[in-house]
């Protein structure tokens, strides 16, 4: 019978590059030495950065230590719900609507510009009140 330590090691690299970072290293490294190692190499953080767009696949980059570059590229990610006006004012509490009160625009608006990045239609617009 097979078990997972038979496993070719690139196939078992392929499959931890689908594991959540934090369940590499919280978990996956101490099953054993083997899977401690293949952590820390840097094919499974390489495939991680390469699948979620940190990289492209035949860039030609020199990263000292892909876990660290992944771990930094990924925390800088939006954690706001809602952050482009997409839902209306769904996931946010105005405290204070003062002014001209708080409004959801259509970019570029009465007063923006072109936003730089394609997928951002609406934004939040106020007025000092």
């Amino acid at each position: 019978m097979a078990t997972i330590g038979d496993m070719h090691e690139d196939v078992l690299v392929e499959i931890l590059s689908y594991v959540p970072a934090r369940e590499l290293l919280m978990s996956c490294r101490v099953v054993c030495r083997m899977w401690k190692d293949l952590v820390d190499a840097i094919h499974v953080w390489k495939g991680k950065c390469i699948r979620e767009g940190y990289v492209k696949n035949n860039a030609e980059m020199y990263i000292k230590d892909w876990q660290k570059f992944y771990i930094l590229l990924s925390t800088k990610k939006n954690l706001l719900k809602n952050p482009c006006a997409e839902e209306g004012f769904n996931h946010w509490t105005i405290d204070y609507n003062g002014g001209d009160q708080w409004k959801i625009e259509a970019l570029p608006g009465a007063k923006g510009t072109a936003f730089p990045e394609n997928h951002v239609k609406n934004y939040f617009v106020t007025s000092y009140g």
